[in-house]
């Protein structure tokens, strides 16, 4: 199991593998949406697996970083007022890390903590953006909307497959 782990790492270092990446289009309510969402970069994490097969294995991830783009859309009616807006946004994360425990005997998630080092947003378009860029800090909400949200995520992926990779790791 830490081979083929180890033989996909190599595999994919310093390759970018970012145009092998998809993430679905974002419709939002009213007919607001985010699309055209677009990897421009993907940083290579750094992965340590150790432990014992009989107990705990800690899978460590480091170093982790991602960047889009993407085009949005905002329509809203505020009183008798429509208000539609577009533009664009560039959004990047760094420094991501988690840190989970991994029970060998049911093959679940013991323990998780993850690290979400900097995440930047910038949006342009005109008015709506003006004032979202002056007056909400989006980096630091959206950063705080994340938190939890690896390790939940590793959760269930992990959770979904544990019969499997059971079965896999046990012969």
């Amino acid at each position: 199991m830490l081979f083929s782990a180890t033989a996909v790492l190599e595999a994919i270092s310093g390759k970018d593998i970012a145009k092998y990446l998809k993430i679905k289009d974002v419709d939002l309510k009213g007919g607001s949406y985010i699309k055209n969402i677009k990897i421009t970069h993907f940083d290579n994490p750094r992965i340590s697996i150790k432990g014992d097969w009989k107990n705990n294995i800690v899978v460590e991830a480091s170093n982790i970083g991602l960047g889009v783009t993407a085009d949005w859309r905002v329509k809203k009616r505020i009183l008798f007022i429509k208000y539609q807006e577009s533009g664009t946004l560039r959004a990047s994360v760094s420094n991501v890390s988690f840190k989970v425990t991994l029970s060998t005997s049911t093959f679940s998630v013991a323990k998780c903590s993850e690290s979400i080092g900097s995440f930047k947003v910038k949006l342009k378009g005109k008015l709506l953006a003006w004032i979202v860029k002056t007056f909400v800090n989006v980096d630091k909400l959206l950063k705080r909307k994340l938190k939890g949200q690896i390790c939940k995520a590793i959760s269930k992926e992990i959770n979904k497959h544990s019969a499997k990779i059971s079965r896999i790791i046990q012969g």
